[in-house]
């Protein structure tokens, strides 16, 4: 389950080329309250309509508060097909990077 993430410093490299997009699935009061920047809020529990939100040829980095959601949601999304990925430590590991 956990072979499909990927760090701040690789999700940067791909934000400057613009070849991902970075979707925060936690609750819209916690993003409101803090969020990486460029991060896109759709939160998970917006299901069913949660992956008809997405293309399956972009590629997509799930961020969520310390990664576990966000792992549990790239691989439901890998199993339908998207090219997601989830991001190493989620929002918690970006605010003490940015320290």
């Amino acid at each position: 389950m956990y072979r499909y993430v990927i760090t701040l410093g690789e999700w940067k490299k791909l934000q400057a080329k613009g070849n991902a997009r970075l979707v925060d699935v936690r609750e819209e009061e916690r993003y409101q309250k803090g969020h990486i920047p460029g991060a896109i809020s759709v939160p998970y529990s917006e299901e069913p309509d949660f992956l008809n939100r997405f293309q399956k040829r972009e590629v997509i980095v799930v961020c969520c508060d310390r990664g576990n959601l966000s792992a549990k949601v790239t691989l439901r999304m890998r199993k339908a097909g998207y090219a997601a990925y989830s991001l190493a430590g989620g929002y918690e590991g970006y605010r003490r990077f940015q320290k």
